[in-house]
């Protein structure tokens, strides 16, 4: 008797190391603005002139004389209002707020003192449509130290970008407002780091990288290319972060790296078998009637649900049997040879001599290979539009597919189909386009 073993699975995990590097560069000041006292009439401050797709900020000294008075941002052709700081009067009491582009649709704060100087600076990314920013206002004392601070968090900060496209780019300052040390930095990040990257991966797959930049542990919004690049036999990385392992990449440890300017991250990944188990040996009853385990290795730390599928092929090759039987790999331990219990009996008139028994193992819940084998059936088809899995085994014409959780064996010229080791008969027994009109209801159905 001829026992083989087929071994698929993509979800894998193992020891994975990531550095990251800090090249801190100085913050960008692209716009400053001395003193500006308005009486009875707005003024309009050149402003930085171009939107702003990265985080930054926007601070000055602000003196509020009487009401309405505070700063506005506003497009580049002045015709929309976005975050606007003011002094409004709230019940009889002069009091700050900041609004959106709204009218009336205040955050209100503290009382105004028309004496004090307030030191605003908001914090956001003012080149996002109905954006939302942090702000920081310090009250300052006559030696311009802080006296008092508050932190307001998400303030819608301009309604104007829905409707003109554009964000602010533009100050005004209102009627009876002194403002001063007007300043507008972009804020650079300090670090580059990988976000959530795989801990292992197998042979002939691709798996999206990603980096993002951050500044001070906190994730930075920042336009600036990333660079990848991949040290490794058999692998490669795109500009885009596609990450490719050849289909004869050996077991191996490689690094793949993000660097923007001065700063850089590497992850260091692992190879591995795509093999959750090698199975050495058969173990059958005295009577040689059950396969009652298999003794198996398992080859890398995979904590899920493993499922073995046994297929018997009589002395013609035809599909006769199918056996599944769901294994908990967390009590399996690793690289230790280890008895998987079975319990597959075999049917009456197998022939150990001349009847073949397959033993394969998935994923219980990942997604298995998908072998493509141009022309050879159009079933694959229906398992993958439904986001299932299928595998071609050309040595026996069989489709091996997962669907909803559930295992099926087909094989061309076999009117039988194995659905988690039961068996059903098909009224057309070739897999062929009619066949999968009618699988499209029949099979479905089973399926489920």
């Amino acid at each position: 008797m001829e026992i083989k073993k087929i071994f698929t699975a993509l979800s894998v995990t193992a020891l994975m190391i990531m550095t990251a590097s800090v090249g801190f560069a100085a913050d960008d000041v692209i716009y400053e603005s001395g003193r500006t006292e308005t009486e009875d009439k707005f003024v309009d401050l050149d402003g930085w002139g171009y939107e702003l797709f990265t985080r930054s900020t926007f601070e000055a000294d602000v003196q509020f004389k009487d009401i309405d008075s505070g700063i506005t941002l506003r497009s580049a052709d002045n015709t929309k209002g976005g975050t606007s700081i003011r002094a409004v009067d709230r019940n009889g009491t002069l009091t700050m707020a900041a609004y959106g582009g709204v009218e009336g649709n205040y955050i209100y704060y503290n009382a105004v003192d028309t004496e004090a100087t307030y030191h605003i600076t908001l914090i956001g990314n003012y080149g996002v449509a109905n954006g939302m920013i942090d702000m920081i206002v310090d009250k300052l004392d006559e030696n311009g130290e802080v006296a008092e601070s508050k932190t307001s968090y998400l303030i819608l900060m301009n309604e104007m970008y829905a409707s003109s496209g554009v964000g602010p780019e533009h100050i005004r300052v209102e009627a009876n407002t002194i403002v001063d040390n007007v300043k507008v930095t972009v804020l650079k990040p300090d670090s580059i780091d990988f976000v959530s990257p795989p801990e292992a991966v197998t042979a002939g797959s691709t798996t999206q990288m990603q980096a993002k930049f951050y500044r001070e542990g906190a994730e930075l919004e920042y336009d600036a290319p990333i660079e990848y690049s991949a040290a490794g036999e058999g692998i490669s990385v795109s500009q885009d972060g596609i990450l490719t392992v050849s289909a004869d990449a050996k077991e191996q440890e490689f690094t793949v790296t993000a660097k923007s300017g001065d700063m850089a991250a590497t992850v260091q990944m692992q190879v591995v078998s795509s093999d959750i188990f090698t199975i050495n040996s058969a173990l059958f009853n005295e009577e040689g009637t059950t396969l009652e385990a298999v003794s198996a290795v398992k080859n890398y730390f995979y904590n899920n649900t493993a499922v073995f599928v046994i297929t018997a092929y009589d002395e013609n090759g035809i599909l006769n049997d199918c056996f599944v039987k769901n294994v908990n790999t967390k009590a399996v331990p690793l690289k230790n040879e280890t008895d998987i219990i079975l319990g597959y009996t075999l049917p009456d008139d197998f022939d150990s001599d001349t009847w073949t028994l397959e033993i394969r193992t998935w994923g219980g819940s990942e997604a298995c290979d998908v072998i493509s084998v141009d022309g050879e059936f159009t079933v694959r088809s229906f398992f993958e539009t439904q986001g299932g899995a299928v595998e071609w085994i050309p040595e026996h014409r069989v489709v091996a597919g997962m669907l909803n959780g559930k295992n099926a064996v087909l094989q061309i010229g076999n009117e039988n189909i194995f659905i988690n080791g039961g068996r059903y008969e098909i009224p057309a027994p070739y897999i062929s386009e009619d066949w999968v009109t009618y699988a499209d209801s029949y099979l479905a159905e089973l399926m489920k």
